[in-house]
């Protein structure tokens, strides 16, 4: 099955760098997913915090809660080659600093900076699943890197509200990197999969203030 239940994963707890996202916009509150980079910067989706927003909110648990401590937001940044009306996908990225430091048990990967991908593939998101948004894995198969628009593209059917900004952890032996973040799926002629921001493509930009 291309889902895994928690317990099916080994070690799954490792991948607690992926983070619930809480979007409050003038029409309703709505969520994202996250990863963090490094204990202050959260990288997710360009467009889950486009348009008018007016609070962000991040939560550390496997499922969210609106109830729960949330992680304080000192602002956050959209790609500024992001252009949500000519395409949905291309740098589809923004940062989210924070004003205090992830909990320590928190445990980040580095980005991987490679041009090939060979290994295990895993993507986590909070999309909303039997009415809950809780952090769920998804294993997507490898269709092809596209450097060119520094996406890779992915097959995966399973992505649902609330996974994008997710992100895509790439497993090779005993070493673990992210990989990408997702970003949308393409319903077109080629089938169902997913475009994806590679995030070794804009470490420079990721690591600005």
């Amino acid at each position: 099955m291309p889902i895994l239940g928690f317990a099916q994963l080994r070690g799954w707890d490792e991948f607690n760098s992926s983070l619930c996202i809480e979007v409050t916009r003038p029409t309703g509150v709505f969520t994202c997913t996250g990863v963090a980079v490094s204990p202050t910067l959260i990288v997710t989706a360009a467009h889950c915090l486009e348009g008018e927003i007016l609070k962000v909110r991040i939560f550390t648990e496997s499922s969210y809660n609106p109830k729960n401590k949330s992680l304080s937001v000192k602002k956050y940044t959209i790609h500024p080659n992001y252009k949500s009306k000519s395409s949905r996908y291309l740098s589809d990225l923004a940062k989210i600093f924070l004003d205090e430091n992830i909990p320590p048990a928190i445990k980040i990967f580095p980005i991987y900076r490679g041009v090939t991908v060979t290994g295990a593939l895993y993507r986590f998101g909070f999309g909303e699943r039997d009415k809950k948004n809780s952090r769920t894995v998804i294993t997507p198969k490898f269709k092809k890197m596209d450097l060119d628009n520094k996406i890779i593209e992915l097959n995966d059917t399973f992505s649902f509200s609330g996974d994008s900004g997710g992100p895509i952890y790439l497993r090779q032996g005993n070493e673990t990197f992210i990989l990408a973040i997702h970003s949308t799926l393409s319903f077109g002629p080629e089938g169902r999969f997913s475009y994806n921001p590679l995030l070794g493509s804009y470490v420079t930009w990721i690591f600005e203030n």
